[in-house]
């Protein structure tokens, strides 16, 4: 038996706790023995309505779940009754743990190997930083650098077992599909393209809109209760159109937000799914549909670099023309270029990324996932 404890600190609202759960969650279906300490359990409960946040222990899906607070307290609440149990700890986006946490992993009779899991990027020096050591003063363990990534020298992308072949099994049925529109409250729409909208407020919504609404095609944008977009387009007196609640021949729907795998539908049956961060930046690629990537705005455009990144790896071998259409698209929606002229440009080459967006997908998936990758390495460290 090999135990998972992973720890998480919610600093970007759903993005932190999103991807740290579906660590958690994909090791516990492979019958790992896994604890989630988070310090934030309504962010969790956001997308894990089995979760009560007033319970101080609780499992859910298999993962054991415990308030950072409580373990912060009392570190034998993860574990002390087999001090010889093999132990990886992981530090989701590298968070630092409580002094009485590593002092707790210190007494083990076998040190944890203790994983860094950082951020995904596509910069080519993720490749030589994953799977360095990471050692620090009074650490007796082993310590490294985990990096997710798009090739097979980082640590890959989460993706759980099947996910692809569920994927199509959705889109060859009508009937299927026609229960994940039901699910969210929506009908399918033979006369209109359905938008997710999930994207950091100053992102150019109205931009946006604006050149759809030139180019005469009918989009339903669905948008998230709760995020701050979604009330900032509601400020904006944007539901209240004078042609009856519409933008023209674009259609505003707002839902509630639902469990990761209902989200992970939604995209698959949508035809153009705008996300942000790092959780929805992932699923929207295994969607295998045109997508746009928001990205928070960092000191010096280190984002820019981060998107730049990024459109080498997915348009690499693409016809230039589509190329650079598709990328004129994400740097306007990122806050360089006009987003009118991006969209026109697009417009004629939709076709084509859509056949692009599902080559991609099925690409990435050829690689191991990251589950898979992790347990390797961690396994090994601990031999």
């Amino acid at each position: 038996m090999h135990a998972w404890w992973i720890f998480c600190r919610v600093v970007d609202n759903l993005g932190d706790a999103g991807v740290s759960w579906r660590l958690a969650s994909q090791l516990a279906a492979r019958s790992c023995q896994v604890t989630l300490v988070i310090d934030h359990l309504q962010t969790l409960a956001r997308f894990c309505p089995a979760l009560v946040t007033d319970t101080p222990t609780q499992q859910v899906q298999g993962v054991r779940i415990l308030p950072w607070a409580l373990v912060g307290q009392d570190p034998a609440q993860l574990g002390a009754e087999d001090p010889a149990l093999p132990v990886t700890v992981v530090s989701a986006f590298s968070c630092d743990l409580p002094a009485s946490v590593q002092a707790f992993l210190q007494q083990r009779q076998v040190a944890p190997h203790w994983i860094l899991f950082d951020y995904l990027s596509a910069e080519s020096w993720v490749e030589g930083c994953h799977g360095l050591p990471a050692p620090i003063p009074g650490y007796p363990g082993p310590r490294h650098f985990f990096f997710p990534g798009f090739t097979p020298r980082t640590g890959g992308l989460l993706r759980e077992l099947g996910l692809l072949a569920r994927r199509s099994e959705i889109r060859a049925s009508l009937t299927r599909q026609e229960t994940i529109w039901r699910s969210w409250g929506l009908t399918e729409r033979t006369n209109l393209s359905t938008l997710t909208l999930f994207a950091y407020p100053d992102a150019p919504w109205q931009s946006l809109r604006e050149a759809m609404r030139r180019t005469g095609q009918a989009w339903r944008w669905v948008l998230f209760e709760g995020m701050e977009i979604t009330e900032r387009i509601g400020r904006a007196d944007a539901f209240h159109a004078p042609e009856g609640g519409v933008w023209g021949k674009i259609e505003p729907v707002r839902v509630a937000l639902r469990t990761q795998d209902e989200y992970d539908g939604l995209l698959w049956v949508s035809h153009f799914n705008l996300v942000r961060g790092e959780d929805s930046f992932v699923r929207a690629q295994w969607a295998g549909r045109p997508f746009l990537w928001h990205l928070y705005p960092q000191a010096g455009g280190q984002h820019r670099v981060k998107l730049e990144a990024f459109l080498e790896r997915y348009l690499a071998g693409l016809e230039a023309v589509l190329a650079a259409a598709i990328a004129d698209l994400f740097r306007a929606w990122n806050g360089r270029g006009d987003m009118a002229l991006a969209w026109q440009g697009m417009a004629p080459h939709w076709n084509d990324w859509e056949r692009h967006a599902l080559a991609w997908s099925e690409g990435l998936a050829e690689q191991p996932d990251l589950v898979t990758k992790l347990v390797e390495f961690s396994d090994l460290e601990l031999k």
